[in-house]
């Protein structure tokens, strides 16, 4: 039986931070393996935001992730998306 994908939106203000150090960071998070699978992470510079999707089971995991790889984040909030990103493939 599959069980429902969840995903996850963390959401973080980060003054003056470069793009390099975001790409560093978002090395560290795929390495995290703590089950949060990250999808993608955007910087909008402009605004000094910083937002990454993932998909987990719940928002602690996500949190525990972003801990390990030390990446603040400011928030974490379930969300819905279209379309869906392809499954993980184990293989």
């Amino acid at each position: 039986m599959a069980t429902e994908r969840r995903f996850f939106l963390v959401e973080r203000y980060l003054p003056a931070v470069s793009a390099s150090a975001v790409g560093l960071a978002v090395d560290r998070l795929q390495r995290s393996g703590c089950g949060a699978r990250h999808l993608c992470t955007f910087l909008v510079p402009d605004e000094e935001t910083c937002l990454s999707l993932f998909e987990a089971a719940d928002a602690v995991v996500v949190g525990e992730a972003n801990e390990r790889a030390e990446f603040p984040l400011d928030r974490i909030v379930q969300v819905e998306v279209f379309p869906r990103p392809p499954a993980e493939r184990n293989p």
